[in-house]
């Protein structure tokens, strides 16, 4: 199949067919999906342990230029809940192991230049893995190790938000998932009533507005009221009883500070590893999300387009000093479609509505509790679990239940990106191991000159042994098949081997090694070797590595796909009529 080219313009085409009619539904939906995208911004910010306009940077630069460089209809990108927490644990992770002296003013502009560094690099990521294919690459990844790795997030940010839902200070930002439960507990005497109370009645009162009312902004309504129970009972008991945003160091008005990014090669090298988690992590996220949504609207996944959509977005935030990187947003996302936009114009305006609407109320964000925050996130976690998906990973084989297990227990005891490679390497080490375990397969023509697969003992007497091999042919699978067929070829009846290669279409140079010194190890004995089967590719690694030379090209006979038996019974003629000629 021929790989679709990366457009450079995509959003050029994508009003050719616009009606007029579809510009209603495109600001509805943008203006629902702003609602939602303010709070759960800021709420990903102190996520990522990073100031609130972190993600509101984000949702507004990541969302609109990823919309308009990309290929889907209605994803909607910008911070999300994986990349959040990837980037509170990447960054204290650097902090602790590389720059733990560093305090004040310069561990601030320290952070700020480590997350600068992670959002330049992923967005240079994933364009070149756009341009690379990077649809390829996906395939590697088994579902368990996400639905594994997002298992462990779910945890990672119920564990996290616990601190502020109930007012406990938070000892280390560095620990693991578990460690960071056994603080929590080891602190619970710290809990603070009046911030538990401002936190259960946000959680309650949005579990309530999502059942009741599904059309409305739930978490704008959820967070105002909550911003009123704070600010009555900072009147009422003292100021900073319920801490809200206004205790952060913020900005007087929210305008962004433009930079431009360099490549500190220095810093390069301790950032990398996350760099290529979170990008990875955001191509997943992007994938999935868009592989959902084209389902159900009926258009085609164009992976590499969004994947670039989202580099350009990353790149361009990469400009944006302190902004977080942008991912798939699967909530926005879907409010976006449940409002039936029509174009990603819907996308692109909700950026625009999103930045106005925070630089007009930019008073009123200042109010909201963190309790608030930490409840919307506490409610809205468990989208990231696909309880069926993960019942049908136990149900499927025992080694996908293993790679859930593991890349989730992963998750819990080390850092966030460390987890991600494990499972990514459990995952390409269980596909390899499948892969390399080759299909050897023996026949033999019965009375109707019909090939079927026998058993090698039961005809112990056979002097042309019929040897079929299926898989993929290459190092890893090298040395099982050499050992099957040199213990074939010391038994001392057998006179010629037949390779039957019609099922194989890939080869490297450890293959060609096994069937030269098989090819070496009959001729030394006056027998021979005769391959059937061969198919074009095939034949140029032959030919390529010099087989054709050596085996002589009167024993390889290529495939015939008329007739998949014709060519091993040529084949079998040849070695019969060589068995003969030895004998006279």
């Amino acid at each position: 199949m021929r790989i679709r080219t990366i457009a450079l313009a995509p959003l050029s085409g994508e009003f050719r067919d616009y009606k007029l009619s579809f510009l209603r539904d495109d600001i509805f939906a943008a203006i629902a999906v702003a609602l939602m995208t303010i709070p759960q911004s800021i709420a990903y910010s102190l996520l990522a342990g990073l100031p609130p306009m972190a993600g509101l940077f984000s949702a507004i630069f990541g969302t609109i230029f990823t919309a308009a460089f990309g290929s889907s209809r209605v994803l909607v990108s910008g911070p999300s809940t994986g990349t959040a927490i990837l980037i509170q644990t990447s960054i204290a992770d650097i902090m602790y192991n590389y720059y733990d002296t560093v305090t004040g003013p310069a561990q601030e502009a320290l952070v700020l230049s480590i997350l600068t560094q992670i959002v330049l690099v992923m967005g240079v990521l994933q364009i070149a893995a756009a341009f690379f294919n990077v649809a390829k690459l996906l395939q590697f990844v088994s579902r368990p190790v996400v639905l594994g790795y997002f298992a462990g997030i779910t945890v990672a940010i119920a564990v996290t938000q616990l601190f502020p839902f109930t007012g406990v200070a938070m000892s280390s930002t560095d620990l693991p998932i578990f460690s960071r439960a056994v603080d929590w507990v080891l602190h619970v005497g710290q809990i603070r009533w009046p911030t538990v109370l401002v936190g259960v009645v946000s959680l309650v009162f949005y579990l309530f507005l999502r059942r009741q009312f599904k059309s409305l902004p739930q978490p704008l309504l959820m967070i105002a009221a909550a911003s009123l129970l704070a600010y009555g009972l900072n009147s009422w008991i003292g100021e900073g009883t319920v801490a809200t945003l206004q205790d952060l160091k913020l900005p007087a008005e929210p305008i962004p500070h433009l930079t431009f990014p360099v490549f500190d090669l220095k810093l390069l090298n301790k950032v990398f590893p996350a760099a290529l988690a979170l990008s990875f992590l955001a191509i997943l996220e992007v994938f999935s999300v868009s592989r959902n949504f084209a389902s159900k609207t009926g258009s085609q996944v164009q992976v590499n387009q969004d994947v670039f959509g989202l580099g350009v977005g990353n790149t361009i935030l990469s400009f944006v000093s302190g902004a977080m990187p942008a991912s798939g947003s699967a909530t926005r996302t879907t409010l976006n479609y449940q409002f039936q936009a029509k174009s990603r114009l819907a996308a692109i305006l909700s950026g625009v509505i999103t930045a106005i609407l925070v630089y007009l109320g930019w008073p009123l964000v200042q109010l909201i509790p963190f309790a608030a925050l930490a409840a919307l996130l506490i409610a809205t976690v468990h989208t990231l679990m696909d309880w069926k998906e993960i019942k049908l990973s136990f149900r499927a084989t025992r080694e996908d239940a293993w790679v859930f297990v593991l890349t989730f227990i992963a998750c819990l005891i080390f850092s966030l990106d460390v987890a991600f490679f494990i499972g990514i390497v459990m995952s390409i080490g269980t596909y390899l191991k499948k892969s390399s375990t080759p299909h050897l397969v023996e026949y033999a023509f019965n009375s109707k000159g019909r090939l079927m697969a026998v058993s090698p003992t039961d005809d112990v007497h056979r002097k042309v042994r019929i040897i079929g091999i299926g898989g993929e042919l290459y190092f890893a699978a090298a040395d099982v098949i050499q050992s099957a067929l040199l213990t074939i070829a010391k038994e001392k009846n057998v006179q010629a081997i037949v390779l039957r290669l019609n099922n194989v279409y890939h080869m490297d140079a450890s293959m060609c090694m096994a069937i030269l010194r098989l090819h070496e190890t009959l001729k030394s004995t006056d027998r021979i070797l005769v391959i059937s089967g061969l198919t074009e590719e095939v034949w140029h690694v032959f030919h390529r590595a010099g087989l054709v030379k050596e085996i002589g090209l009167d024993n390889l006979y290529f495939s015939d796909e008329s007739n998949p038996q014709f060519s091993t019974w040529k084949a079998c003629l040849r070695a019969q009529e060589a068995i003969h000629r030895q004998k006279i």
